[in-house]
């Protein structure tokens, strides 16, 4: 156990880019929106560790449970340590983010079972650092991914086709890949350089991630004034229901123009607020819609071209 105790657990981080890389030295996997996971794997002890080092085996236990009774079947591999994600899939190109947060703040032991059962998570394993004793994070990608397949021939004939614990498959080009993750609404791309070696903590540019927005309309209801974020909203059963603030994406006349606009027409204003009647709208990027609230909402553009009656849950929903 003394081996586990010195790898330094912290994963090694992709930089956000908005285009995806196009050359021979790149591979292409799905990006799962999910919990990033390190797994310690011993003859004796699987410990499944956050991206801040939090012990997630009594938050996730199906996981834990299944690879503890996986381990005779990769004894020759062991110890090792992988990097994954641990999600809930709706897909091979799509995981779903909110029962996994749901999930991730029980506290109950009662409820972690049940919902273990309900909404059960599966680690995806697209890394290594360690095997058979040896670190290995200063051999190329493809080395360790031939090394993960390797124990992944091992696992094969125990695993069940929705198992708790599954290998990203990887694509020597992006094109296909995309247009999979696009038609079922993913979170992105990872891209990362064949022959990039692992440098745990960092943040490269040796990996990368694109993320793949969703889209919607919304009118504004507010300016907040300590912070400089624009509160938006969308009609449900005609009565506003606020779905989130956004601020990124704007350039400073769009921001100027917008808050002189509020300032004209506004119905009041105070030291923290200017709040304005709807009829402002504006396309917004988001990652999904957590319990109608936007994750990473960016300003994409004005849309002079919609009233505000027409922004509603019902159109911005049925478009997931």
């Amino acid at each position: 156990m003394r081996f586990m105790s010195s790898i330094p657990f912290k994963p090694m981080l992709p930089s956000l880019v908005s285009e995806i890389p196009s050359s021979a030295d790149w591979i292409y996997e799905t990006k799962y929106d999910g919990y990033r996971c390190i797994a310690k794997w011993t003859e004796s002890n699987v410990t499944l560790l956050s991206r801040n080092g939090q012990n997630l085996n009594s938050v996730f236990p199906e996981v834990a449970e299944r690879l503890i009774s996986l381990t005779p079947s990769i004894r020759s591999c062991l110890p090792l340590v992988l990097d994954g994600e641990l999600c809930i899939l709706k897909s091979l190109y799509k995981a779903t983010f909110e029962p996994l947060q749901k999930r991730g703040r029980l506290k109950n032991p009662e409820k972690i079972q049940y919902f273990s059962k309900l909404t059960p998570s599966t680690y995806v394993v697209f890394d290594m650092v360690h095997i058979r004793g040896e670190t290995i994070t200063d051999k190329p990608l493809f080395e360790r991914k031939e090394m993960v397949k390797i124990v992944f021939d091992h696992l094969s004939d125990h695993l069940a086709e929705n198992d708790r614990i599954a290998l990203v498959p990887s694509h020597k080009e992006s094109d296909q890949l995309w247009a999979h993750i696009k038609e079922e609404n993913g979170e992105g791309i990872i891209a990362k350089v064949s022959g990039s070696t692992y440098d745990p903590g960092a943040r490269t540019k040796k990996w990368v991630k694109i993320k793949n927005p969703q889209k919607g309309v919304f009118f504004i209801t507010a300016y907040e004034k300590s912070n400089g974020f624009f509160h938006v909203a969308a009609l449900q059963e005609g009565k506003p229901v606020l779905a989130g603030l956004f601020s990124h994406g704007m350039s400073p006349k769009e921001r100027e123009s917008l808050i002189l606009i509020m300032k004209k027409n506004k119905v009041t204003e105070d030291a923290r607020f200017i709040t304005v009647s709807p009829s402002i709208c504006v396309e917004l990027g988001y990652l999904e819609i957590y319990k109608h609230q936007l994750r990473h909402p960016r300003f994409v553009a004005f849309r002079f071209d919609v009233s505000w009656e027409e922004c509603t849950w019902e159109k911005i929903l049925s478009r997931k």
